[in-house]
């Protein structure tokens, strides 16, 4: 029988599910440049931010963490894109923000921010995410924390994969790195050994123990100890990110879902759209314009100054409530219709929230968290109308949108020293004076600055003013007008005392010069 064309046919052989990408062997092949560099960035990581939260060390580590990144990007032949310039702009303005305030609430959002920037910005200067969506953004953020957590051990299996090529290549280096490995080995199994032998010696030798001893009180051998853990850690941190990301396990294209059924969607939405249309009509009735009956006993200015909390988190429900609608249901005429009407009365509920929260400041003053709802509300506003425009053409870049919004407004939150508006909103209005006495050092140039508090003549006054009586105890009006000034003095007395070259920070700097 004559073999036929099918007969020489073999079946092909099935690729790896996870086949090493170009990057990651590019990586291996070149394993001292980036073993050495991630182990200088961790010293560095160490020297800016060791129990130093908002020294002036902090801009200097951002600016040093994106030249690394982009340094290793280039090894790996990686091209720049331009359009990074904007997470770059926006991470580094963080990192500034954070040597100018002292408040922790901004402090703490400051950091988380840097962390999202450059989480989108390294998967943006990776992939091709020109189509994606925020859907795929999550997946592609989770599937790469996946596998930075596989990659943890990669220095260890990378740099033997290098000394097996080097070896089997035989090159002139060959000689050189021939014995790091084993030298490598040999410094890990000193390491027990020497603390062993130290104890037993120091053990056997009184003068020898008070010698070495007194070396340790002079090396501060835990500081250096903790120092050293701290730069292991983000070695190999950085590393297996690196690792992570040459690995590329998120797909880049975004196939277009055919999605459930609209009519669940319609349904449950338009019970809600119901709902939301009475809510919002006895809005604009009763607090709006404010000419309806209320219930007995219930005052108008009471009935304003509740609610603003509940009213939040059902806009931000909303908002995602939207967003999962037109992202796991397939297009529909009245679902978008429908969508469009929730828009509206999540409006009509921020509208009525930031109301709520302004009467609500105006009778009971100003703190950190009032303040964080109104920009969150701002923030939400404009968040909505986003996604209202989405809702009609799909084309709306709808999360370089979100992105862009949420960056610019937290930038400007976070260089406008809410605690110094905060501090001279409540001198102005009188009110709620003991907690201006836990507020950061943001607010020394209002509280400590006669010609800004009214009830501050002087320092020494306010000193003299709350020392105690001979019987032990405060007169009643100094005490409830100047203790919390003194309590707020001391505090910044005592953070400014001690301050370095490298936690440097000008909000305390700032405060320090009223202090003196």
């Amino acid at each position: 029988m004559e073999p036929t064309a099918t007969t020489y046919l073999q079946p092909a052989k099935p690729m790896p599910k996870h086949a090493e990408t170009e990057q990651t062997c590019h990586m291996r092949r070149q394993f001292p440049s980036f073993g050495i560099g991630c182990m200088i960035y961790s010293a560095f990581y160490a020297f800016c931010l060791y129990k130093n939260a908002s020294g002036i060390t902090y801009p200097f580590f951002v600016i040093g963490t994106l030249c690394c990144f982009f340094f290793f990007m280039k090894k790996l032949g990686i091209p720049f894109k331009k359009d990074s310039v904007f997470y770059m702009s926006g991470i580094t303005l963080l990192g500034f923000s954070n040597c100018l305030t002292n408040s922790l609430p901004i402090l703490f959002m400051n950091k988380c921010g840097i962390l999202l920037l450059f989480s989108i910005l390294m998967l943006h200067t990776v992939y091709n995410d020109k189509t994606w969506n925020f859907p795929h953004y999550f997946s592609a953020v989770f599937q790469t924390v996946g596998s930075f957590f596989c990659c943890l051990f990669s220095p260890f299996s990378d740099m033997i994969s290098y000394f097996d090529t080097q070896k089997q290549e035989k090159t002139a280096k060959d000689d050189i790195f021939h014995y790091i490995l084993p030298a490598f080995i040999g410094l890990v199994i000193a390491i027990p050994l020497l603390f062993c032998m130290t104890f037993l010696l120091s053990s056997a030798d009184i003068i020898f123990e008070n010698m070495l001893t007194q070396l340790l009180k002079t090396l501060n051998i835990r500081e250096v100890i903790k120092i050293l853990f701290l730069m292991t850690v983000v070695f190999f941190s950085s590393y297996a990110l690196l690792a992570a990301l040459c690995k590329k396990r998120v797909k880049e294209e975004t196939k277009e879902k055919n999605g459930f059924d609209p009519v669940i969607a319609i349904v449950f939405s338009s019970l809600l759209c119901i709902l939301y249309l009475f809510f919002s009509v006895i809005q604009i009735l009763y607090l709006f314009i404010g000419n309806m009956k209320l219930p007995e006993n219930y005052t108008y200015a009471g009935y304003a100054r509740e609610g603003f909390f509940q009213l939040l988190a059902v806009s931000m429900i909303n908002l995602l409530l939207v967003l999962i609608c037109l992202y796991l249901f397939r297009e529909s005429k009245p679902l978008r219709m429908i969508l469009t009407m929730i828009c509206g009365c999540t409006f009509i509920m921020i509208f009525s929230s930031a109301l709520r929260m302004i009467l609500y400041i105006d009778t009971y003053a100003l703190t950190f968290l009032r303040l964080f709802v109104l920009w969150a509300l701002a923030v939400i506003f404009l968040l909505m109308a986003g996604v209202t425009a989405f809702i009609f053409y799909r084309r709306f870049p709808l999360f370089l949108y979100g992105l862009t919004v949420v960056s610019i407004c937290y930038i400007t939150l976070s260089f406008s020293r809410p605690d110094y508006l905060i501090a001279r909103y409540n001198l102005e209005n009188g009110a709620d004076y003991d907690y201006l006495s836990r507020l950061s050092a943001d607010a020394a140039p209002v509280i400590l600055d006669p010609s800004l508090n009214p009830w501050l003549v002087s320092v020494e006054d306010m000193l003299e003013k709350t020392s105690v009586n001979e019987n032990g105890t405060y007169n009643a009006n100094d005490y409830y007008d100047f203790h919390w000034m003194k309590s707020y003095y001391c505090k910044m007395e005592n953070r400014t005392k001690e301050m370095g070259i490298r936690d440097f920070n000008f909000s305390l700097y700032q405060a320090g010069k009223y202090v003196k």
